[in-house]
Parts: structure tokens; C-alpha cells; sequence
């Protein structure tokens, strides 16, 4: 791993986080973007934990750099504020893999956060090392019909699903017939800064789901971070947002939403389960296809991570396999 941390103690720290279980191995480290880009390309890392404020150049730069001339899995280590949110989202969308925040591995909870990051480490280097994705010539503009008859589309997603969604929202048409939920691996209040940036470039209203919204076509809505979004029957379909349990590895679920999705919705739901580490979603989509709905994954080819999708996929339960330029390319026909 190249570690890049502009503060020396919380670098120290960070690197005696890391090595604590001896399968980590510490190759490098940087005090800012520029050191960091130069010892990407010297060490060629299979890891780069990345600062987002440094000095002589941001995380944000560096992440751009380091993915055109070394591309590396890049972990960002956040702030949980409005700017450093901001930053993390750009960083993902310039390629970063994933994110953690810095505000975990400090405090009474870093013992537990320190095993989680070094996890994540784990996760990150089992997958196949990224490259520059040639540009793929989108199909033209046909007459199919995805979501006029569907009035529910939940996108499932984690390692990578940012930058993903970011997209696919940003292309959205302005006209789309059914509702959107996004479920998300994302840390609590990170979701509203990411609901706030997505809004910035959609057509449609996106904002952070709350307990008793009602769902309605042509609007977005993303599942909460540490709590549980299903959907319950009130004078109209509307979404519940609790607590998690404290036996729940992921908050929010998407096995959790897609069940409810799947008693309440039945054959008028379609389920998109995109990019990200481990099999969260295809318990989910074996309840929501017995009930008629519908579910597409992700391709490998362009997926950050295949873990999700892969095994949605590898259980039979994919009505079709689809890149995120068909994707992208199907929001924005809008029916």
C-alpha cells in the first residue's frame, strides 16, 4: 500500500492501523498529490489510501492523475462534512474505488473501524486491477418500453456505486414514469451530501428519503446510511425509513428494501443491481422475481467491483446483464 496523508501523527497511525495484522505491507508513503503521483508511479501500489486536503495538490487532482498514468484501487479517507463529502464524490467520480471515514478510525470506535478499513484493504485487492476503459459506442435510440409499466426503479449498489449513480442520474430524462430509490453501502450522513450533489445535475428531484415520503413519478430518492428503507402501504405507497437492527452488516440493505419491494410492488418494480463488493441484493431479487418483478445487473466489464452483480447473476435471477452505457443510455429514453 502507498499511504497518502498530509498530517505526519495521523500518517504514523494510519500505517500502524494498517500493518497491525501483518498482511499489509506498507510500500510508501506521501505528505501531499504531487509526492503522491510520483511514488504511484515509481512503488506501482495495488492500494492508495488517499487524504482529500493536502497540500500542493488536492486528493481530487492526484486520484485524476494517478488513474490516467498508474491506474491503482484508490481508498479515500473523508471528513464527515459538507466539503469534505463534496471532495470524497469527486474523487470517486475521478475514479477513486471507495471511501471510509476519517472520523471512524478515531475515537472509542476505532478498534472496530481500524478491523473494518483494514477489510476493506483485503476487498479492494482481491479484485482485478482497474485500466482505462476504452470509450464504447452507445447503441442508438430504439422503441423499447423499461419503466411506463413499472412505476418503482431501486438501484442497488455499493463499492463504486457513486460515481455510477452520479451518472446514470445526471443523463436521466426529465420525464421518467416511475419513482427511483437508491440504496447505498454509504456511512450515515454522508447519503444527504450525496442527495444534495446528485440534485445539482438531474432533471428530476433527488433528495435523501425520509419516513412517510410518498412515492411519486419523476422523483428520486436515496435510502438513508445507517438506517433500514422499506416501503409500506399507507393512503399511497410510501417509504419507511428505521433503525437498524444491530445484527444488520449493511445499513442500508438492499435485500432488506427489495423484500418489501417485492410483498408491496410485486411485477410493478424493477431492481438494478449495480457495482459493489460481497452478494447484498440477490436475496433480495430471488423474492423480487418469484413476484413477477423484473432485475438487471451489471456487467463485469463495466463494474468496479463484480461481487453484487455477479452473484445476482451467477443464481440465475438476471432478466439481463447491462453496462453502465446501456444503462445510462435506457434512463434517458425515460420510458
Amino acid at each position: 500500500m502507498l499511504v497518502v496523508e498530509d498530517s505526519v501523527f495521523y500518517r504514523t497511525q494510519l500505517c500502524r492501523l494498517l500493518q497491525q495484522d501483518g498482511d499489509i505491507e506498507i510500500v510508501g508513503q506521501a505528505g501531499d498529490g504531487r509526492e503522491a503521483i510520483t511514488k504511484a508511479q515509481h512503488l506501482r501500489p495495488d492500494i492508495v489510501t488517499m487524504d482529500v486536503e493536502m497540500p500542493v495538490l488536492d486528493g481530487i487532482a492526484a486520484v485524476r492523475e494517478i488513474m490516467q498514468m498508474a491506474p491503482t484501487r484508490i481508498l479515500m479517507l473523508s471528513a464527515l462534512t459538507q466539503v469534505g463529502a463534496d471532495a470524497t464524490f469527486a474523487a470517486l467520480e475521478a475514479g477513486a474505488a471507495d471511501f471510509m471515514p476519517k472520523q471512524a478510525l478515531q475515537g472509542d470506535g476505532s478498534a472496530a473501524s481500524a478491523r473494518a478499513l483494514r477489510q476493506r484493504v483485503r476487498e479492494l485487492a482481491q479484485q482485478a486491477a482497474p485500466s482505462a476503459r476504452p470509450t464504447v459506442n452507445e447503441a442508438p435510440l430504439a422503441s423499447e418500453r423499461y419503466f411506463a409499466e413499472r412505476p418503482l426503479l431501486v438501484i442497488g449498489a455499493s463499492t463504486g456505486g457513486p460515481a455510477l449513480v452520479s451518472e446514470l442520474l445526471a443523463d436521466c430524462a426529465a420525464h421518467l414514469p416511475c419513482a427511483v430509490l437508491v440504496v447505498m453501502h454509504m456511512p450515515a450522513g454522508f447519503t444527504r451530501y450525496f442527495a444534495e450533489r446528485v440534485a445539482r445535475h438531474c432533471a428530476l428531484p433527488v433528495t435523501e428519503a425520509r419516513d412517510g415520503d410518498e412515492l411519486a413519478p419523476g422523483r428520486v430518492w436515496v435510502a438513508p446510511g445507517g438506517q433500514q428503507t422499506t416501503l409500506r402501504r399507507g393512503a399511497r405507497l410510501e417509504l419507511e425509513v428505521r433503525d437498524a437492527d444491530g445484527e444488520d452488516v449493511y445499513r442500508p440493505c438492499i435485500d432488506v428494501t427489495l423484500d418489501s419491494v417485492a410483498r408491496l410492488c410485486g411485477n410493478r418494480a424493477l431492481a438494478v443491481v449495480a457495482t459493489g463488493m460481497g452478494s447484498d441484493g440477490a436475496i433480495g431479487c430471488r423474492a423480487l422475481r418469484a413476484a413477477g418483478g423484473l432485475v438487471w445487473a451489471q456487467d463485469e466489464a463495466s463494474s468496479v467491483v463484480f461481487g453484487m452483480p455477479a452473484a445476482v447473476i451467477g443464481a440465475g435471477l438476471a432478466h439481463d446483464v447491462v453496462s453502465a452505457t446501456e444503462l445510462k443510455r435506457r434512463l434517458r429514453l425515460g420510458r
